[in-house]
């Protein structure tokens, strides 16, 4: 610190008196200089605003090599002063041996972002980083770093080793095989460039992994590979994603394999035991409009999983009505939302009676949302029949339903009722108006 203060000090001494803006910037410098003490670090300062500070700290940083220094080596390399850019430019060349590739790859995400900055050409750099980290020497302990990356790194350093790879089969298998999911979306490019017998390989191998968005990829870029794609169809046909079923429902035709038949063939086998092939044969069956079997279907209404629950329930049709109430009372909203769903497309005289014994049974008992879904499955206006049924049985809680009554009252806009006869829709009218009349519901209550 004393020798840059000096070297500062020097400066001001050589203007005497001060009397510029550049004077005003130097002594302004010496004062954060001194601020600075032993509480702060150089790399703290290297941002100032003041451009004798950023100075004074790239010199002191390219006195002082380490992975945050060169962090902010590169950083300056984009300084808007000529002088810290030329020094940052000087202090950088200390890293360009393959000693320093643990500092190059600390500081990989600066390094990407100079590719952007364009306030002079950072190209002959760039390029020189890039070719030493592709060198030899560096490459093991780039390979090393690639494995455990994430995110644009990843991208970056995958692209990088794959310009001049020793063993592109063993980059590219580790690729298909890495934790970012678009690393993995570049190696199946990557795989068809190479030679078909080791490309075939890594992705028959990668389409056994995990992420759909992956597998699609795969057996889009498998399928011309193939000399015969009959059996990595009939797998993909019982894939747990539906992106990998519709791929290989669009290609099966093509290469000779019938979906009902494989459906039938695994539908005659033992029942799975994995989610995963649950829902692949359930999918399939929900796409090929087909029906699954009693053995398979009542299991898979009371799987342990929410997910084969709530599939299985999707399956349930309109003359499965006992089955459809009874997954109803399915703990798991998400299989209780799709079983609404189903029972929204059965007519109303099929649902009519089951419906109205399970809101009588239950009214109380159901959470509200769970109220309100099941009583929306009535027509507008056999909703408000319900209510004024329930008002009309004479028991204890009048007050309640009257309640009800005017709380459906102030929902109503627009009514959309084809179910209900007008007569009937009439005779319901003028109960809200005896009900008005009696002062037992607001006056002016709508549609009153």
């Amino acid at each position: 610190m004393n020798t840059t203060q000096d070297w500062l000090a020097r400066l001001v001494r050589k203007q005497g008196q001060p009397c510029t803006y550049e004077d005003y910037r130097r002594n302004e410098a010496l004062e954060i200089l001194s601020r600075l003490g032993n509480t702060g670090t150089w790399a703290d300062v290297s941002n100032d605003s003041n451009g004798f500070v950023r100075e004074v700290a790239v010199r002191e940083l390219c006195r002082q090599p380490s992975p945050e220094a060169l962090t902010v080596l590169i950083e300056r390399l984009n300084d808007w002063v000529p002088q810290v850019r030329d020094l940052a430019a000087a202090g950088l060349k200390h890293y360009l041996s393959p000693a320093h590739t643990h500092a190059w790859l600390f500081a990989l995400e600066p390094l990407m972002a100079l590719a952007a900055q364009r306030r002079v050409d950072h190209g002959q750099t760039l390029s020189t980083v890039r070719a030493m980290l592709q060198s030899v020497d560096c490459r093991d302990e780039v390979y090393a770093d690639f494995l455990n990356r994430q995110g644009k790194t990843a991208r970056y350093l995958f692209t990088l080793l794959l310009e001049n790879p020793e063993a592109p089969e063993t980059l590219i298998r580790s690729a298909l095989a890495h934790r970012e999911s678009t690393v993995r979306l570049m190696a199946v490019s990557a795989s068809l460039t190479l030679p078909k017998a080791q490309s075939l390989p890594l992705l028959l191998e990668a389409m056994s992994r995990p992420g759909a968005r992956i597998r699609v990829r795969v057996l889009y870029a498998l399928l011309p590979l193939l000399s015969d794609p009959k059996p990595v169809l009939r797998e993909a046909l019982l894939d747990v994603s539906p992106a990998v079923r519709n791929l290989a429902l669009w290609a099966a035709p093509r290469n000779g394999v019938d979906p009902h038949t494989v459906l039938a063939e695994r539908l005659n086998q033992p029942l799975p035991t994995a989610k995963q092939h649950w829902l692949g044969v359930i999918g399939l069956t929900a796409e090929l409009a087909a029906e699954l079997p009693e053995r398979w279907h009542t299991p898979a209404l009371r799987s342990a999983c929410v997910t084969v629950r709530q599939a299985a329930a999707r399956l349930l049709r309109d003359d499965q009505l006992p089955e459809l109430f009874e997954a109803l009372d399915d703990p798991s909203d998400k299989v209780f939302s799709a079983v609404i769903a189903q029972l929204d497309k059965v007519s109303w005289p099929l649902l009519r009676s089951a419906l109205t014994a399970k809101l009588d049974g239950d009214w109380h008992e159901l959470t509200l949302m769970r109220r309100r879904a099941i009583f929306r499955l009535l027509p507008t206006w056999q909703q408000l029949g319900y209510l004024l049924a329930r008002l009309d049985t004479g028991h204890a809680g009048q007050t309640y339903w009257l309640g009800q009554i005017e709380s459906w009252c102030d929902r109503q806009y627009l009514v959309v009722d084809p179910i209900t006869p007008k007569t009937e829709r009439e005779a319901l009218r003028e109960k809200l108006r005896a009900l008005t009349a009696k002062g037992l519901i607001r006056s002016g209550t709508r549609l009153s």
